[in-house]
């Protein structure tokens, strides 16, 4: 039996997760009242060591009752999320598409990939999911063009492309914290300078991942396409694949990348406005401008592409979550 293409994979996840990654609605769970839980985590202390008199006989009947008049109950939209349904449908994606996905994984690159595809639908569901599986797609696919020529000249990505670990938390760990932070913003109290609203993470999730699809557009095309290219920091002719060089050519491919992943974003409704998307699309764009300076001064000796692709992704969430407060959403 033939195996799906990439593309395949993509269809189905879209109709396989449209339902299928939401758990039931919190409001179908019934809220949990705190002083439950913390009986159960802290049970009344066994007859021995009252007796030795190690604490006070009503110390464990004291917290329940205190954290009830605090916090009465826990909201169902704050109880955690159950990933065994993402995880079990992860599983059969994967498992249907492992042949494909494994000419653009390692074999660990394919594990922790399903790692971070659980955390993604479990806690933003199926949105987060495939915006995550948009950035793949078209991250493998600009990668792979003129692989030949860039292989030849000795600048082509390692191992031919193939995405391991590192790869993958480098590209995706600054998105799965936004997710996180998306799925538990209302656990912040709204007057806690802290306080930082689901939309404004998941627009930073957004910038995140559009940030990291503009630098693998810029590279890759840049080095497949580009005919002058220059080091950001003085301006100098490089030879293509420098660290820290930039082309015209991959300067429009970075607002083209950033711009495609923002605009998938929105029209699943991840991001819901134009200025929104407007946002994450220069969000990307500084960032991966930031990227290049990175490459052409500090990174040398001791910055591994993966630690300057994490800050890199670092710098476009925390830019846009700045441009939002400081413009609106």
């Amino acid at each position: 039996m033939r195996t799906p293409s990439l593309s395949i994979y993509l269809l189905l996840s879209l109709l396989a997760t449209t339902n299928a990654f939401r758990l039931p609605s919190p409001a179908l769970i019934q809220s949990r009242p705190i002083s439950s839980i913390v009986t159960q985590l802290a049970p009344p202390l066994p007859p021995s060591l009252t007796q030795l008199n190690v604490l006070p006989p009503t110390l464990s009947s004291l917290i329940p009752s205190a954290a009830a008049t605090l916090m009465p109950a826990i909201p169902p939209s704050l109880l955690p999320p159950k990933p065994l349904i993402p995880a079990l449908i992860n599983s059969l994606l994967f498992a249907l598409s492992t042949s494909k996905i494994s000419n653009h994984l390692t074999p660990s690159g394919l594990v922790h990939a399903f790692l971070l595809a659980t955390g993604l639908s479990s806690f933003g569901g199926w949105a987060h999911w495939s915006t995550a599986v948009c950035y793949f797609g078209f991250g493998v696919m600009v990668t792979k063009f003129r692989m030949k020529e860039k292989t030849s000249k000795g600048i082509a990505e390692a191992r031919g492309g193939r995405r391991g670990p590192e790869n993958v938390w480098g590209s995706a760990a600054t998105a799965l914290f936004c997710s996180l932070c998306a799925a538990f913003a209302s656990l912040v109290p709204s007057n806690s300078c802290f306080t930082i609203s689901k939309q404004l993470w998941e627009l930073a999730f957004v910038s995140a991942f559009a940030t990291k699809l503009a630098d693998t557009f810029a590279s890759e095309i840049g080095k497949g396409f580009g005919k002058t290219t220059f080091l950001i920091t003085n301006f100098k002719r490089v030879p293509p694949g420098t660290e820290g060089a930039v082309s015209l050519e991959g300067t429009l491919a970075a607002v083209m990348g950033g711009g495609l992943l923002a605009g998938f974003a929105l029209a699943i409704n991840v991001i819901t406005s134009t200025r929104a998307f407007l946002i994450a699309t220069f969000a990307a764009f500084f960032a991966t401008n930031v990227e290049s300076v990175i490459g052409a001064t500090i990174q040398k000796g001791w910055m591994t592409n993966e630690v300057v692709n994490f800050v890199n992704t670092l710098v476009g969430a925390a830019t846009a979550i700045f441009m939002a407060m400081k413009f609106g959403l």
